[in-house]
Formats: C-alpha cells, sequence, structure tokens
C-alpha cells in the first residue's frame, strides 16, 4: 500500500498540494501555540499566566479546526478520483486498502509539509510574541524560548490528526461499489445518519459550552475560555450540514421564478438540485469562518460595550483579534484550495456546456451565481450559530441579550469571506472555462 500511496502521490500532484498547504499551515498554527506555551512555562511569574493561558485557550480552537479542514480538503481532493478508485477496487483492493493507500499519501504529504509548518510556526511564534511585548503585556525583557519538546509533540500531533484526517474522509469513497451506482442508498444513509450524529454532537457541546457562561463570573477569563470554543463547535455542526443547507436553498429558489431567470439561474438551480457537492466546500468552510469570526469579533464588542479596561481588557482584545486573523487566514488557505480543487474537476462539464452552446461567459456567471449562493447560505447559517452562542456570554457581561447582535463583526466576516470566494471562484473559473473551451 506504501508503494501504491508513492506512485498515486506522484500522479496527483495537484490533490498533493492543496493538501499539503492545509497541512503546513496548520503546523505552523500549531507549533506557534506550542512555543508560546513553551515560553509561557519559562517566563517570569508575572508573564507566565497570559504565556499559557493563550495558547491553551487558542491551541485547542485551531487544533478542532485543522482536523475539520483536513478532512474536508481530502474529502473534496477524492471526489476527483472516482474513477481511479474504483479501477483499483476492480483489480481486488479492498476498502481497507483504500484507505490505507489515502492515508499513507496523506503521511508522506504531511511529513513533508511539517518542515515548513515547523519554520513557519517558530516565525509566528516569535511574531505573536513581538505583538504581546508591544501591547505591553508582557515584560518586553521576555524573549522566545519555546523549546525543543512542546514543537516537536505538536508536529507529530499535526502529523497525526492528518493520518486521521485521510482515514475518516475517505471512507465513503473507498466504500463506494466499482460497479453500476457509485453510491448506493444503503451506503448513503450510513454515511448521512454519521455526519449528522456528528453535527448534532459538535452542536450540543457549542451550545452546552455557551451555555455554561451562564454560571460564570463576568470579570472570569472563564467567560471566553468557554464562549470561543462554544463558536467553533456551532460553526463546525453546521458546517457539517451542508447538504441539508443547500437543499433548503433550492426549495427557496424552487420558489423564486425570478432567481432562476437567465440561462445562468436556470443551470444554479439545477446543480443545486442534481450536484450539491459542487458548492458544498464553500458552505462548509465559508460557514466555519463566518461563525467563528462573527462570534470572535461579537465578543469583543461585547467585552468593550462591558467596559474591560487595563491589562484585563486589552488581554482579552489580544486573544479575540488574533483568534480571528490566525483563523481567517487558515481557512482563506483552505477555503481557496478547495475551491480551486473542486473547479479543476470541472473540466468535462464546462467543455459540454461549451458543445452545446453556452457561452464562457455565461458559465462563469453560473460560478459566480453559485458561489453568491454559497456565501448566502453561510451568511445565514454562520451569523445565526455565533448569535446563539454570544447572547449567555452577552447577558452575563452586560445583561443585554441583543448586545450580541452589534452590526459590524457579522459584515465584516461576512465581506471577508464573501471576497474570498467570489475572488477565487472568477480567478478559478476563468482559467477552467477557457481552459475547456480551446
Amino acid at each position: 500500500m506504501m508503494r501504491l500511496a508513492a506512485r498515486s502521490f506522484a500522479h496527483h500532484r495537484t490533490s498533493a498540494v492543496a493538501t499539503g498547504l492545509v497541512a503546513a499551515a496548520g503546523t505552523a498554527l500549531v507549533t506557534a501555540m506550542a512555543g508560546l506555551l513553551g515560553t509561557g512555562l519559562s517566563a517570569a511569574e508575572g508573564d507566565r499566566d497570559f504565556l499559557v493561558q493563550f495558547p491553551l485557550i487558542l491551541g485547542g480552537w485551531v487544533l478542532a479546526i485543522v482536523l475539520f479542514a483536513m478532512i474536508s480538503t481530502i474529502a473534496v481532493a477524492l471526489h476527483g478520483r472516482t474513477n481511479e478508485i474504483a479501477g483499483i477496487r476492480l483489480i481486488g483492493a479492498t476498502p481497507s486498502q483504500i484507505r490505507r493507500m489515502v492515508a499513507g499519501e496523506t503521511a508522506i504529504v504531511a511529513s513533508i509539509a511539517a518542515v515548513p509548518g515547523l519554520l513557519g510556526g517558530q516565525l509566528l511564534g516569535a511574531g505573536l510574541l513581538a505583538g504581546i511585548r508591544s501591547a505591553d503585556l508582557v515584560d518586553d525583557a521576555t524573549g522566545y524560548s519555546p523549546g525543543a519538546a512542546l514543537p516537536s509533540i505538536a508536529t507529530v500531533l499535526m502529523l497525526g490528526a492528518a493520518v486521521a484526517a485521510a482515514w475518516l474522509g475517505s471512507r465513503t469513497i473507498a466504500a463506494r461499489s466499482p460497479i453500476e451506482d457509485p453510491t448506493p442508498a444503503r451506503m448513503r444513509g450510513g454515511a448521512t445518519r454519521i455526519r449528522r450524529i456528528a453535527a448534532g454532537a459538535a452542536l450540543a457541546a457549542g451550545l452546552g459550552s455557551a451555555t455554561a457562561v451562564l454560571a460564570v463570573d463576568a470579570d472570569d477569563i472563564l467567560t471566553t475560555a468557554l464562549t470561543g470554543p462554544a463558536c467553533v463547535l456551532a460553526a463546525v455542526g453546521s458546517g457539517l450540514l451542508a447538504p441539508e443547507l443547500i437543499r433548503a436553498a433550492h426549495r427557496v429558489i424552487a420558489k423564486a421564478p425570478v432567481l432562476r431567470s437567465g440561462p445562468a439561474g436556470h443551470l444554479i438551480s439545477r446543480n443545486l438540485a442534481t450536484a450539491p457537492e459542487r458548492i458544498r466546500p464553500a458552505v462548509t468552510f465559508l460557514t466555519l469562518f463566518i461563525g467563528v469570526a462573527a462570534g470572535t469579533l461579537s465578543m469583543q464588542s461585547i467585552e468593550s460595550g462591558y467596559g474591560a479596561g487595563g491589562s484585563d481588557g486589552e488581554l482579552m482584545a489580544t486573544i479575540n483579534y488574533l483568534v480571528v486573523f490566525l483563523i481567517a487566514a487558515f481557512i482563506a488557505i483552505a477555503l481557496s484550495n478547495n475551491l480551486i480543487a473542486s473547479i479543476a474537476r470541472r473540466h468535462p462539464e464546462f467543455a459540454t456546456m461549451h458543445l452545446i452552446g453556452a457561452t464562457a461567459s455565461q458559465s462563469q456567471r453560473m460560478l459566480i451565481g453559485e458561489a453568491a449562493a454559497a456565501v448566502i447560505i453561510s451568511a445565514v447559517t454562520g451569523a445565526f450559530g455565533a448569535f446563539v452562542t454570544t447572547v449567555p456570554f452577552a447577558v452575563v457581561k452586560t445583561g443585554d441579550p441583543l448586545a450580541a447582535f452589534a452590526p459590524w463583526p457579522y459584515a465584516l466576516a461576512v465581506a471577508l469571506g464573501a471576497g474570498t470566494t467570489v475572488g477565487v471562484t472568477a480567478a478559478a473559473g476563468r482559467r477552467a472555462v477557457r481552459a475547456a473551451a480551446a
């Protein structure tokens, strides 16, 4: 299986690059948190609390998001290899062998990506500490001293998470029959049940973590430590429900003829009905991004309204803004990779559309329309999850649940997500459509 994995890796460089970029970015984030934790453990007493609490709070969020992003990225890449995997199954490979092959490929890619990821993580950790020092949250004499043990453990954890993501992400495609219907109802039902159970568990855990804030004192840092993961869990659970969200959006479009006007509108409606997996990656990652970004920025808006000042207020602001920046950068990489891979594998569709008379501009408008639909779906779902999980935080801090609905955090999160999605879709779509027409 490792020999087959190595050969497959060589023949699927695009998928390998997409997986490698996500793995490298994830490794950089996790090892940066480990480096800050190592620095905090060796720091002076006055600086130790912040430098230990900050990476512990943020590190858990990052690891959960990285694992989710790796599973989604691998699943998207494998959808473009259906025929290859069916051929391997026809010559006798079992589903477990296919999953081992994918896990082996991912282990190779993640191991290669771990080197720049580890180096980038050390630079990121040092940069974060410099920013923390400039905010006067720690003493200027505190230097970056990550040690070797914690960054190494974080790298090993990332490799393990990547292999686990490959094993989980390849489950469905490895179980498909190589003949007749590739997605029999029995298998679809089993995969759907597992996905819905996972989504329900994430949503329940998120709501539980958010609600627990009501029993915490308003000045306790635990309010942030509980609400942050609640936003992440709610966003992950909502992202797992992307197929159901897309079907609901199609039902809305079906009842509004104006949304189906013109060739592009008709194609968008048809694609949402017959091939929802085409925009599923965008909905999944956008929901995750908007939910986490809007929730975290909303927390900071509430914190500012609460009037937290001094070092505690600066500490909260630093945590919240850095959470948004780091997670936004990582999800932007993962989202872009998935959009590019998803559009690239639609080459036969674009070629067929060209042959039956569709113009390049019509195909491009169809792609932009699909991206817009993904943005609307994700904005509604992500914003709702962020609002629900930050209401208890608002109640504890201000006594007013509507403080969780300050408009600018949601507007900023949606604008950033929409800009990334539409921009990448337009650029990748233009290149793919022109290549198919040629």
